[in-house]
């Protein structure tokens, strides 16, 4: 059918996309509808071959499948008091003097882009699975998912070389390696059943030749560009699937497959032990290369049920050491998974991906032809295992894309005989309509129940992922471009002279998305001072009601009831910004102004410490910082200054001549 060819591309085209663009809103929601509206045709208008798509899509399975989807579902529906519920919302709710409900995760909009993503992958998963039912389609897929993750991978190498690389790039290379080593199997195997004595078959030859070049691309760039972990899991997952191939090739018998499975154990085992290891450390980063100093921080922090899908990078920021970018490090994807979900959502996890790899072993095995598929999909569930406590990648939109489609043709092909099955249920309904109505009745209605089954659920699948499309992209619609992924807002208050903004944010659901820009860098050079609209103060108030760890806002609203009514809650506001972005120097400049102005927090004991912490980071990262310090004097209250001028001196007693004392005292007339 041309429209099944046609959601063959458009699936393809996604992962494409989602490798090429920003890992955003955008690209979420382009690969949400994408989905769903394949989801969609593909339970409209089914393959032949799908009457087979009931024999893999068991109730059980689709129960395994929906549970962490309802578990992050789950994180944002309000707990009761001193549960599971974060305590960050019980703060949150003093500092903004109003009642905010208790909930597991501790921001709103990461766990629901996080529910899409994982809904956007489960569609790729069961549509591919639908289509690859029959063997010529699931031969088509195999080549188009090898062509796009060769091209990513080579498109990867070429910006790791300009360091513009996104963090799934060793995990396309890998997959690419494990894709084109399955497409070299299957070509030796048609080359094998189709040769004549004198003559060979030349329509594998191609294949052959295709699957060879892209395995050196992608291993050249895993030797280049990766670390040791990623290397080993793609030797080993290519390992498994030459195991599944010498056992159908040479050793058919019980103790041929025993003995080579055995091979495959013990070198499975001793590649392990060359990977270098992280001791007394976490084992979820145990095979990481990079430095994972927050990361451990926060794995000793996480809580029973996690703090939400997608809270790990908003908790990083917190964790990491002042001055240190949120790109120098990245927490590898088992460590994610613990810190938003919890350590029994992990090891559910790691024990479904086992069992999934022994499943397609046992099938691919049982197979008479197309073996390969579901040994491709065993090797991937392995070599995915080792690179998420590797790297971050695996999470990464484009690479769960592209395991999904993976796992959708392993397991699509895992299920033997599917034609032949939908050939008898039919015949089988004609025999019953010969026998007469009633004897048809009861086996037409089972049959139209199995049938329905698995379209209902791509159906429902569908449906939901097109809501949570429609829910994403709504504020950029009823906004006109000025949502919380595209608009830049400041305080009402000016930023300090020579200090550029330090945030870009903007609330543009009370319930939903809250994102923002990139901080700019400080910019000493500038002379000018920066103003901005005035943004009220109960649209920041709304964008803390979803993302209370947001120190940014925090900061702009205390700046903002600074010269409000609402000066009685500026220091509970401007606590939660020293304690939701302690290191961001960023934020720096502004916070010293609002505190160094406000009587009443500087007369504060535990505001005097953070005070006192903040003027040391300033003067040891001098001169970067050198005009918040002439700034913040010039605003400060009369008790500030004279603690300004204490604090300088204690710290560098020749730090106002190198500033310039005649600015401090020309601000104090």
């Amino acid at each position: 059918m041309m429209i099944i060819r046609l959601v063959m591309l458009a699936e393809l085209m996604a992962i494409a996309a989602a490798f090429a663009m920003p890992e955003d809103l955008r690209s979420c929601v382009l690969a949400a509808f994408i989905f769903a509206t394949a989801a969609q045709i593909v339970a409209i208008f089914p393959p032949p071959a799908s009457l087979g798509f009931a024999k893999l899509l068991r109730p059980g399975l689709v129960a395994v499948l929906a549970t962490p989807a309802l578990s992050m579902a789950l994180q944002i529906v309000p707990m009761p008091m001193g549960t599971l519920g974060n305590p960050i919302w019980a703060t949150a709710s003093t500092a903004l003097n109003e009642p905010l409900a208790e909930t597991i995760t501790v921001d709103t909009g990461a766990t629901m882009f996080s529910l899409a993503q994982y809904c956007a992958v489960l569609a790729a998963a069961l549509v591919t699975a639908s289509i690859t039912l029959d063997r010529t389609r699931a031969a088509q897929v195999l080549h188009l998912l090898l062509s796009v993750t060769t091209i990513s991978t080579a498109m990867w190498f070429g910006r790791e070389t300009t360091g513009a690389a996104g963090s799934d790039g060793s995990t396309v290379a890998v997959l690419g390696v494990l894709l084109s080593c399955a497409a070299a199997i299957r070509a030796a195997d048609q080359l094998r059943r189709h040769s004549r004595p004198g003559a060979i078959a030349p329509a594998p030859l191609p294949t052959l030749c295709v699957a060879i070049i892209t395995m050196i691309v992608c291993v050249v760039a895993l030797l280049i560009r990766t670390n040791l972990a990623a290397v080993v899991a793609a030797f080993l997952g290519s390992g498994l699937l030459l195991s599944v191939f010498a056992i159908r090739r040479w050793f058919l018998g019980l103790w041929g497959t025993a003995g080579v499975l055995a091979t495959a154990v013990i070198i499975f085992v001793a590649t392990l032990t060359v990977i270098p290891l992280r001791t007394n450390t976490d084992p979820t980063i145990a095979l990481s290369a990079s430095s994972q100093i927050a990361t451990e921080r926060m794995l000793q922090d996480v809580r029973p049920a996690g703090s939400g899908a997608g809270a790990s990078a908003v908790l990083l920021p917190i964790y990491r050491d002042v001055g240190v970018g949120v790109s120098r490090e990245r927490p590898t994807a088992a460590a994610a998974i613990v810190i938003d979900m919890g350590w029994v959502f992990l090891c559910g996890v790691l024990v479904v991906a086992v069992l999934g790899a022994v499943v397609l072993i046992r099938r691919s095995l049982s197979r008479a032809h197309d073996y390969v598929y579901p040994a491709l999909g065993a090797a991937a569930s392995i070599a995915l295992i080792i690179l998420a406590f590797a790297d971050h990648g695996v999470l990464g939109l484009g690479a769960s894309l592209s395991a999904a489609v993976l796992f959708g043709l392993a397991f699509g092909q895992s299920i033997p005989g599917a034609g032949r099955d939908a050939l008898s249920l039919e015949s089988k309904e004609a025999l019953d309509r010969a026998a007469g109505p009633f004897t048809a009745s009861y086996p037409r209605f089972a049959s139209a129940l199995v049938a329905a089954w698995p379209r209902v659920t791509l159906m429902v699948l569908g449906i939901t992922l097109a809501v949570q499309a429609l829910w994403m992209v709504f504020p950029e619609w009823y906004l006109g471009g000025r949502s919380s992924s595209s608009t830049v807002v400041s305080t009402a208050t000016p930023w300090p002279e020579g200090i550029s903004k330090p945030a870009s944010i903007a609330a543009a659901r009370e319930d939903f998305w809250i994102r923002g820009g990139s901080k700019s860098s400080v910019n000493p050079a500038s002379e000018e001072q920066e103003t901005a609209p005035a943004v009220p103060s109960n649209t920041l108030a709304r964008a803390l009601r979803s993302s209370p760890l947001r120190g940014d806002i925090w900061l702009m609203l205390a700046a903002a009831s600074k010269h409000s009514s609402l000066q009685h809650g500026t220091a509970a506001m401007l606590k939660m910004s020293y304690y939701t972005a302690p290191n961001d120097l960023d934020l720096l400049p502004l916070r010293l102004s609002v505190a160094l102005a406000t009587d009443g927090v500087v007369r504060e004991p535990e505001f005097r410490d953070l005070i006192k912490r903040d003027v040391k980071l300033a003067v040891s990262h001098q001169p970067a910082l050198r005009p918040a310090l002439v700034s913040a004097y010039r605003s400060a209250s009369p008790d500030g200054k004279n603690y300004l001028e204490s604090l300088i001196s204690e710290q560098d007693p020749t730090y106002l001549d190198q500033v310039g004392a005649r600015n401090f005292r020309q601000g104090s007339r």
